[in-house]
């Protein structure tokens, strides 16, 4: 049971009572107008509960990301180390903390869907007790003047005036508490009908998922762990780092040729402002680059990261460069939508033309370097 729909049988029991023991309409008015405000506390002590679960999802996305990437690091270290075994360990692991990452997300969406309905259902409630208020206030008048008028006939009209009069005065409260019940029955309404939402989506068939979930968990554990060989392998004696640079960030990377160290550029680039490892590609990317100069292929490249970013809300997942025949490069991106992507940083704005390097070292190792206006 909802707590919009608790607070709704909870009202609808206060007002049955009240209107079962109140005698005196103007004594009605006043309980009523009381019990509403004890329900709008209601209502918004259910939002706060609403918001506070939601929080707790918030922070338990984060300590499961960070997990993931913990275990990420140390299924590299384990390939390394020779620990085929300890790796694919650590990568399923990985894969079932980024699976209940995702479901964690739903339940937020649900959450933060039953938050807006329950902040609605109080604000209209909001409104509809100033209106009462002010309507209770000329109904209590109008009573204690009809009083007042049947007493004075009561004393001028005797015995048979006043039995007319009381008569009168009966109908006239009957009817003021008629108009009540009406008021109360439409808010009673307006909060059944705001609670009929429920409570969020749930799962169904959950031993069928649970086995779906598993196969396709085993896939991408299996192929992460061979792309994580292919890369330590070809790449032991290559990689990227971001050093911070005034009010810019500055990327430094290095690889024994050309193209990878061109490509150890854009991923240390994508690694400054945002975390792809849970990210799905949704396409691939290839573009052919020829440049006067080595540092303008890798001004060129750092570009297109750049330019995807702004035009097309796209950030690269993977990055590969290769050698074209006519000595230029081809730049070949996998690309996931930015919503894909745990954003940690300042987006990058423009690659900066001072300070460029892209050349190879006296032992043949290549290194560049680029500062980005962020």
């Amino acid at each position: 049971m909802s707590i919009a729909r608790r607070i709704a049988e909870l009202y609808n029991v206060r007002m049955n009572a009240a209107l079962d023991r109140a005698a005196d309409p103007r004594e009605l008015v006043d309980y009523t107008y009381v019990q509403l405000q004890e329900l709008l506390a209601e209502v918004r002590l259910g939002a706060a509960e609403i918001a506070a679960s939601r929080k707790w999802a918030e922070l338990r996305v984060s300590g499961l990301r960070r997990a993931a990437d913990r275990l990420g690091e140390q299924a590299e270290q384990a390939v390394l180390a020779g620990r085929d075994d300890l790796a694919r360990l650590a990568l399923a692991r990985r894969a079932a903390l980024l699976a209940q990452v995702s479901r964690l997300r739903e339940q937020q969406d649900a959450l933060r869907a039953e938050e807006q309905k329950m902040a609605d259902a109080g604000r209209r409630l909001q409104e509809k007790i100033d209106a009462f208020g002010i309507r209770k206030e000329a109904i209590k008048a109008a009573y204690t003047a009809a009083r007042a008028q049947a007493s004075i006939a009561e004393a001028f009209a005797g015995i048979s005036g006043e039995v007319a009069d009381a008569g009168t005065a009966a109908r006239r409260a009957e009817d003021e508490e008629a108009d009540l019940q009406a008021r109360a029955a439409a808010l009673d309404n307006l909060l059944t009908t705001e609670a009929r939402g429920g409570p969020g989506p749930t799962l169904s068939d959950e031993q069928l998922q649970a086995q779906l979930d598993q196969i396709s968990m085993r896939a991408e554990v299996d192929e992460e762990l061979a792309r994580l060989r292919e890369r330590l392998a070809a790449g032991a004696d290559q990689g990227h780092r971001s050093v911070p640079h005034t009010a810019d960030v500055r990327i430094e990377a290095w690889a024994p040729t050309r193209e990878a160290c061109l490509a150890e550029a854009a991923r240390g680039l994508v690694d400054s402002f945002a975390a792809v490892a849970a990210a799905r590609p949704r396409r691939t990317s290839e573009r052919r680059f020829i440049a006067g100069s080595d540092e303008d292929l890798l001004v060129a490249i750092i570009g297109e990261v750049i330019y995807r970013l702004d035009a097309d809300g796209e950030i690269p997942v993977t990055v590969d460069v290769r050698p074209a025949p006519d000595g230029g490069v081809v730049l070949s991106m996998q690309l996931a939508g930015m919503g894909e992507a745990e954003i940690t940083g300042a987006a990058p704005k423009a690659a900066s033309l001072h300070d460029l390097r892209c050349a190879p070292g006296p032992a043949g190792r290549w290194s560049c370097g680029i500062t980005i206006d962020v």
